[in-house]
């Protein structure tokens, strides 16, 4: 099955998560946004460049935080663990923390990798977007390293 992406960007104010507080009149209100990048289907040797190209995207844009919902993937293979790796090391020296959303396909892998202490897995963008914007997860200090 082929590779599919989608991207969402939300707010920490976002209506259909929590009210808009009321602000001065002439108060600023930055709001923590976050970026929702949603995939389907495989992530293997042939979707490779798809799946690098998404995450590319990702990273540059101006965003507080990312939730990589793998929720619709039914394959993650080893090149998906080495370009979600790279992305989280480079995420990390931005400050920018991530998160992901999926099930056993996703989280399995992680473990056997030793990735999972690394980075934090939940059943529902909803839950993700809301550790994010309400500072419950940071950005990762960790780079995966290979020991010798």
């Amino acid at each position: 099955m082929a590779l599919t992406s989608s991207t969402i960007f939300r707010s920490a104010f976002d209506p259909t998560t929590e009210s808009t507080p009321n602000p001065h009149p002439h108060q600023l209100v930055s709001p923590k946004s976050y970026c929702v990048q949603g995939f389907s289907g495989s992530v293997d040797r042939d979707s490779a460049a798809d799946f690098a190209a998404a995450l590319d995207r990702v990273i540059s844009g101006p965003v507080d935080g990312i939730v990589l919902d793998f929720s619709g993937l039914n394959f993650f293979g080893t090149v998906g663990l080495v370009l979600l790796r790279s992305f989280i090391d480079d995420a990390g020296r931005r400050f920018v923390p991530v998160v992901l959303v999926g099930g056993r396909a996703v989280t399995r892998p992680l473990e056997l990798c030793g990735m999972a202490p690394y980075v934090k897995t939940f059943e529902s963008i909803e839950d993700a977007g809301r550790a994010l914007t309400q500072d419950q997860v940071g950005p990762s200090t960790v780079e995966f390293t290979v020991t010798e």
